[in-house]
């Protein structure tokens, strides 16, 4: 299969290579479609979110362990049921990035990361009930924290 992703233009891609996001992401609840794309073929740190069912719709993900070291997102028995996570391991995270002029002023949404099982490719924007996290974290703020 074939895709004109937006910002790698021409991917080909197989059925099982994409990712089934249960209700949608936030704002975009009728798209659930989607092929992680990395920008970096050895590294999960950012990825590419291609719609498959709006070529001009992408998200930028980032990992986000890879950003904030101690981020511990705590899932409940019936999100991880839905997810059909047999074990956390099987689970990873993402979080939506809003890339600004510069990295530091971008942003990262640490309170609704996109949860994948990488077993099944099914996944869910799951909003977690944590104070320590919000919908819009300064990448530079978290840089100055982490040095």
């Amino acid at each position: 299969m074939e895709i004109n992703a937006k910002y790698f233009g021409q991917v080909s891609y197989d059925k099982n290579e994409a990712i089934h996001i249960i209700n949608g992401l936030i704002g975009f609840e009728a798209y659930t479609e989607y092929l992680p794309i990395p920008f970096h073929e050895d590294s999960d740190s950012l990825i590419s979110l291609q719609s498959l069912e709006d070529e001009t719709l992408s998200f930028i993900l980032m990992n986000p362990f890879g950003i904030l070291a101690d981020y511990s997102p705590s899932l409940s028995d019936e999100e991880l049921k839905e997810l059909d996570a047999e074990a956390s391991e099987d689970l990873s995270y993402y979080v939506v990035c809003v890339m600004r002029d510069s990295v530091a002023e971008s942003t990262v949404n640490l309170k609704a990361p996109l949860v994948v099982n990488a077993r099944t490719r099914q996944a869910r924007q799951i909003i977690l009930d944590q104070s320590e996290y919000t919908f819009r974290h300064v990448l530079g703020d978290m840089m100055k924290e982490e040095s």
